[in-house]
This record gives structure tokens, C-alpha cells and sequence, in this order.
């Protein structure tokens, strides 16, 4: 005969609603000690219950959601472990957190396209793409009065201050030449100073 688990009793019939029949199971709060595990159950055909369009579904198979804590003690989150990993949780979770994230970012864009807002993030990428000819263009044809060109120069100062050489060195001229630098080619060239 085989053993009583978490999950299952002794004969073989499952403890809880969700044991065998998981889809899905995930984190709940940013402290990870709440879990909701959607599954599957049968509909009672009991003349009841309808769909969301208000039809009978009895006798179908139907979605809900059993919620837990993170316990190791607790026999509910045993079974759920005796069939769903911790990593298949995080995963889940990462999923449904990437499906959230990319329905706000497509609701605020449309937001955005329908208000005639100006997202920065995407005008920085276009301004990035009208530079024909990449970064030749802005070390041989760099033109102080583009606003393109400007920033850019702004990004690599500081990108070039971000890194450890330059912020261990006690190289002041050639700090203070990298921030008075009016064009990529001087600033490369000052940055030079610290390789």
C-alpha cells in the first residue's frame, strides 16, 4: 500500500483541491511568503453555476485560485512543493510580473499616442536612429550645435566618470580635460590619459 504524503492520503486520493491539477503557482507579495496556485477543478453540474456569460457549466472544467503561506510546516504548502518546485514558483512568478509590466507599458503607451505625449525614453532611441552614419558621424562630424550630439557627449563624460580608473586616479588635468572636452574625439583623447 503505498505511504500518506503531503499531498496525497494513503490510498492514493488527493488532500486539497489543487493537488494534481496545478497550472500555475506564484508569488503574491514582494516578500515572497504568499503564494495563490491556480488549478483546475469539475464544475458541480448542479444547475448552479454559470460561465462568465452566464451559461451552466456544470459538469466542465473550470479555473480558481487556492492561496497559501509559505511555511514549511503548514501541510498545504508541502503538497504544493511535493509538485511544484521553489523554482517553478519564482519562474511563474517572473512571468506573470514580465506579462504585467508589458500590458502597463503598452497601456501607457497607447495612453501616450492617444494624449499626444512625448515619451522620452522612445524620442532618445529615435534621436539615436537619425544618426546616419553611427559613431564615425560623431567623432569625425560632430556638430556642437545638435542637440543629438550634445547629449551623447554628455552620456560618455559620464559614463567615462563612472569608470574605476578614472574615479581612483588623482589625475586632476586629465579629469578636468574629460569635462571641458567640447567634442567626442577631445574626450576620448582625455580619457586616453587613464589606460
Amino acid at each position: 500500500m503505498p505511504e500518506e504524503t503531503a499531498a496525497y492520503t494513503a490510498n492514493g486520493e488527493p488532500k486539497y483541491p489543487f493537488t494534481g491539477r496545478i497550472v500555475e503557482a506564484y508569488y503574491t507579495n514582494n516578500e515572497l511568503s504568499e503564494i495563490d496556485i491556480i488549478h483546475n477543478y469539475d464544475v458541480p453540474d448542479d444547475g448552479v453555476h454559470t460561465d462568465s456569460q452566464g451559461n451552466p457549466n456544470g459538469g466542465k472544467e473550470g479555473t480558481t485560485i487556492f492561496s497559501v503561506s509559505v511555511n514549511e510546516e503548514d501541510e498545504r504548502f508541502l503538497a504544493l512543493l511535493q509538485e511544484f518546485s521553489y523554482e517553478s514558483i519564482d519562474e511563474c512568478t517572473k512571468n506573470r510580473n514580465e506579462g504585467y509590466r508589458e500590458q502597463f507599458r503598452e497601456a501607457f503607451q497607447d495612453y501616450a499616442r492617444r494624449n499626444k505625449i512625448e515619451i522620452v525614453e522612445e524620442v532618445i532611441i529615435k534621436k539615436e536612429v537619425e544618426i546616419e552614419d553611427g559613431p564615425l558621424d560623431l567623432i569625425f562630424e560632430f556638430d556642437s550645435d545638435n542637440e543629438v550630439h550634445k547629449d551623447i557627449l554628455f552620456r560618455l563624460k559620464l559614463k567615462m566618470f563612472e569608470q574605476e580608473v578614472v574615479q581612483k586616479s588623482k589625475k586632476k588635468k586629465a579629469k578636468t580635460d574629460i569635462r571641458k572636452s567640447e567634442t567626442l574625439g577631445q574626450a576620448l583623447k582625455a580619457y586616453c590619459e587613464f589606460l
